[in-house]
């Protein structure tokens, strides 16, 4: 995801979120040199400046998102945890940068970049919500995954948080199916 819109923040919020700890994976989010690379990977432009104080703020946001997530089946819960994000975070107002259009910001000025993460992808998040219904978040279908999952995009709606997940979801039923069966003569 590009640009600085609502759909490149919601982005950025399950890509933190899936830097937490789960069954697959140890923290993917101890640095930050890992922070840093993160924004980059998601389109955050030059320069990208991160600081070791940073990481306690972002891994709050962090926390915040997967409770969202973990809310994904409950409209009410989920729409009163975001609005609770927005409410101590979202301060929306157009910038310009050097040699970038107008766009929009929504955390405080002068925020940390856990500020800035808690309020750009609680925004993106909520407008993603409100544009395509709270079934848009969900959590990956394979059983020994958590990861949050964004089910956008055209198509029939995303299960696995990645192609990896499904394929391990598909080969392990392949293999059951097999089991079942009466050996081929």
């Amino acid at each position: 995801m590009s640009g600085f819109g609502f759909s490149r923040w919601a982005g950025l919020a399950v890509a933190l979120a899936n830097t937490a700890p789960g069954q697959r994976h140890g923290d993917l989010l101890t640095s930050a040199d890992e922070l840093a690379a993160l924004l980059r990977a998601h389109g955050e432009p030059e320069p990208v400046d991160v600081e070791t104080g940073d990481l306690a703020g972002v891994l709050v946001a962090r926390d915040a998102f997967n409770g969202v997530f973990d809310l994904a089946g409950d409209e009410a819960a989920l729409a009163e945890r975001l609005n609770a994000l927005l409410d101590r975070a979202a301060r929306p107002r157009l910038v310009a940068h050097a040699g970038v259009p107008l766009h929009l910001h929504v955390d405080a000025p002068g925020s940390s970049w856990g500020g800035w993460f808690a309020a750009s992808g609680a925004m993106g998040l909520a407008l993603l919500v409100a544009e395509h219904g709270a079934a848009v978040l969900t959590r990956c279908a394979a059983g020994d995954c958590r990861d949050a999952v964004l089910r956008v995009g055209s198509g029939p709606p995303r299960r696995f948080c990645s192609a990896t997940c499904a394929s391990r979801v598909r080969v392990a039923a392949h293999r059951q199916g097999r089991r079942g069966r009466p050996a081929a003569e």
